[in-house]
């Protein structure tokens, strides 16, 4: 009975141990992504190519944010489909910036498309105009992990790209 009580005992103090290093290494290693709660969005083309956007909404990480960005969008592999780059600079509630590169997908449909955004956090980002911004306050030094949002576009992108088929 005796080396069965021993063995308990090591086998206890290992996982007290490894609980205690998960607990204190899991913040350092995973942060939790940026969720959009509400938001919606205007997208507007130039004559240039590129198409000027603007979100507004609450997310975690920014509270009630408002972004303003640009992306050019290239014809996808599928018929239908755009695949779109840009940059983005979003205002968290307390107006620091955060900044990041844009990656815009939208796939082909019907009377709806799915589209998805993924925001990739920078240091700086340079709009087509010259004009560079960087991250201010808190996100100087620690920026989310990145954040992606799927929605349905109708209308908009066919209005965009009336080219494009339906």
């Amino acid at each position: 009975m005796q080396p069965l009580i021993k063995f308990n005992r090591k086998l206890i103090a290992i996982v007290v141990a490894v609980a205690l290093l998960t607990r204190i290494a899991a913040p350092a290693i995973a942060e939790s992504p940026v969720k959009m709660k509400k938001f919606a969005g205007t997208i507007h083309p130039r004559a240039d190519g590129v198409a000027e956007f603007s979100l507004d909404g609450n997310a975690s990480h920014l509270g009630e944010f408002a972004c303003q960005g640009e992306v050019e969008f290239v014809p996808g592999d599928q018929e239908g489909s755009l695949l779109g780059e840009g940059v983005a600079v979003f205002k968290a509630a307390n107006g620091d910036l955060l900044v990041g590169k844009v990656t815009w997908d939208v796939e082909p449909g019907g009377d709806a498309r799915t589209s998805s955004i993924a925001f990739h956090w920078q240091d700086a980002v340079e709009f087509s105009d010259g004009t560079i911004v960087t991250n201010t306050g808190h996100f100087v030094s620690s920026r989310p992990p990145g954040l992606v949002v799927i929605a349905i576009v109708d209308l908009l992108l066919r209005l965009l790209y009336p080219s494009h088929p339906r």
